[in-house]
């Protein structure tokens, strides 16, 4: 008789990745009166951010990561990589640490730790 082996503990890797960048900058040109320069300049910083988005989900998809979008935000979710892989990884393909969050879940069999 060939029994199946379950692993009592499993987990999720979930990466956030913002599609708006950083507070602070958006903060800086919008405090600012409106002017087409502004709006020009805000446009290119938001480009500039989906382009890294995209870049990032380009390289999580080769490792097997599958997404969601919540408003501003593309979840990758994967329950084969481990946290440290998915940093090593984006730090290595030039990602500063600052562009994404990585959280890591563990489960039981029978419920969440």
């Amino acid at each position: 008789m060939i029994q199946e082996k379950t692993a009592v503990v499993t987990h999720i890797t979930r990466v956030a990745l913002s599609l708006v960048p950083e507070a602070q900058v958006l903060e800086v040109l919008y405090s600012q009166l409106p002017t087409p320069a502004a709006v020009r300049a805000v446009g290119k910083m938001m480009a500039d951010r989906t382009e890294r988005v995209a870049e990032m989900m380009e390289l999580l998809e080769k490792q097997g990561f599958s997404f969601e979008r919540d408003k501003q935000t593309i979840f990758a979710y994967s329950n084969t990589v481990e946290a440290y892989e998915v940093k090593r990884d984006l730090i290595r393909a030039g990602f500063a640490d600052r562009e994404f969050q990585i959280y890591l879940e563990y489960t039981r069999g029978w419920g969440m730790l």
